[in-house]
């Protein structure tokens, strides 16, 4: 146990301290998720954690504030081991999580559930906390009544109801209109900053890098599989923050790169020759982007009808998706050799233009030539080819052996449906078996 004293100011709000954690997948295999995680937010912080979707963001926001215990490692409040929820933390979720029958002012007293105190206290300090986030006309309004911004605020005054030291923000802002965002971002910054409202710190989980410069005194960027700590950088700028300064342009560039780069390096694994074995032990296994194939054509058919897009963060923007589910599609496209991301930018490749002008058997085709030289998808049509079925039970424990910090259900999912459009192999739902499609059969499901 931590023998210094809980009192102890100088100690941060909270801390993750050589922190590992581990989950079971729905198939009973082991996934390791977070993997020494050192991390602390101090009084007087606001901390952004940022990282691509899947990379364990949110379960070090549960592991900091107590919702969740550690595999190993120790999650501290101010010096201390914590056990059970941090008292002094308040967490604010990206979906509202109202209670519909509810009003505005019962759902706030939500908050202090979990106090005993009486009810003059408790109504002077609901009143307070919606005085606080700008809603003291809505007291006796239902959830469905208010606009999305509205009920966020709802979910912000629920979690500052409490007087919380540390306010934690899951995804707080994605839900929201671009306008609505922007509004609460620099309410929220000048509650953090202003004086008398007892908040010292923030935490936030984030996929929005202009989010985190915008607010945040100190960024870290999380790498994933498994989730570890990347990049660390202070922002000493000054509020409000200029979107145009060169030193903010400069932070979203620096965290841009090393995010991108961690995704899509420039030089590419090597690839097996068609026909040739591959050793399991000395061949490293690439992981599969867990992307629909729908999303693939669809990026392929963009970049062939746009081509000025030719930045990672101009084709965000275009399809509308996160900036980590944006990297995840075109790592998707870059493992197929179809396109090309050099230094942030997106080229087709030669192969990937001869793919958007093909008719829908040749793209089948050539779709099913670069699936079949993924090392992963080779050794299991390999497998395929010497028996006429395969348990999917078994493909899924040789998945979880060559990627053990993938999600082995979720991958096979992928891989089935990428190898169904390839005409490679299927999975019959109803008897769990793993097959070779017949010709007919792929012909048929290439028309869908």
């Amino acid at each position: 146990m931590d023998s210094r004293p809980s009192d102890d100011k100088a100690a941060p709000v909270a801390q993750l301290v050589a922190v590992t954690k581990s989950y079971q997948t729905a198939g009973g295999h082991e996934l390791k998720v977070l993997e020494n995680i050192d991390l602390a937010v101090s009084e007087g912080e606001f901390v952004a954690l940022l990282g691509q979707s899947g990379s364990g963001k949110s379960t070090i926001l549960r592991c900091l504030t107590g919702l969740i215990e550690p595999s190993s490692g120790r999650a501290l409040a101010r010096g201390k081991s914590l056990v059970g929820v941090n008292p002094e933390a308040s967490i604010v979720f990206q979906t509202f999580a109202l209670y519909p029958w509810l009003t505005v002012e019962q759902n706030v007293a939500v908050g202090l559930m979990a106090r005993q105190i009486g009810r003059k206290e408790r109504d002077a300090a609901v009143d307070r906390a919606i005085e606080i986030i700008g809603l003291g006309n809505h007291h006796a309004a239902y959830p469905r009544e208010l606009s999305g911004g509205m009920r966020q605020r709802v979910g912000i005054a629920r979690a500052l109801v409490s007087a919380p030291k540390l306010l934690c923000l899951d995804e707080a802002f994605s839900a929201l209109d671009v306008l609505t965002a922007e509004n609460l971002r620099q309410e929220l910054v000048s509650l953090w900053r202003g004086p008398g409202k007892g908040l010292s710190s923030v935490f936030m989980v984030t996929h929005n890098i202009e989010e985190a410069v915008e607010m945040a005194t100190r960024i870290v960027v999380l790498f994933p599989r498994p989730g570890r700590i990347g990049l660390v950088l202070e922002n000493k700028l000054p509020y409000p923050r200029d979107t145009k300064n060169p030193e903010f342009q400069r932070l979203v560039a620096v965290i841009h790169e090393c995010i991108t780069t961690m995704a899509l390096p420039d030089l590419p694994p090597e690839v097996p020759v068609q026909g040739q074995p591959i050793s399991r032990a000395r061949s490293r296994m690439e992981s599969i982007p867990l992307v629909p194939v729908g999303q693939i054509l669809g990026l392929m058919s963009i970049l062939n009808d746009s081509p000025e897009l030719s930045n990672i963060y101009d084709i965000s923007d275009e399809i509308g998706r996160e900036f980590g589910d944006t990297i995840a599609i075109l790592k998707a496209a870059e493992i197929l050799d179809l396109i090309d991301t050099p230094r942030q930018e997106v080229r087709l490749t030669e192969l990937g233009r001869r793919f958007v002008a093909a008719d829908r058997h040749d793209r089948k085709a050539i779709f099913a030539e670069q699936v079949f030289k993924l090392r992963l998808f080779h050794i299991i049509i390999a497998l395929l080819d010497e028996h006429e079925e395969v348990e999917s039970a078994r493909i899924v424990k040789d998945i979880a052996s060559a990627l053990p910090y993938d999600n082995p259900e979720k991958t096979f999912e992928t891989m089935i449906a990428w190898g169904r459009y390839a005409g490679l192999m299927d999975c019959d739902a109803k008897t769990g078996m793993v097959f070779v499609p017949k010709e007919e059969d792929a012909a048929e499901e290439s028309k869908v």
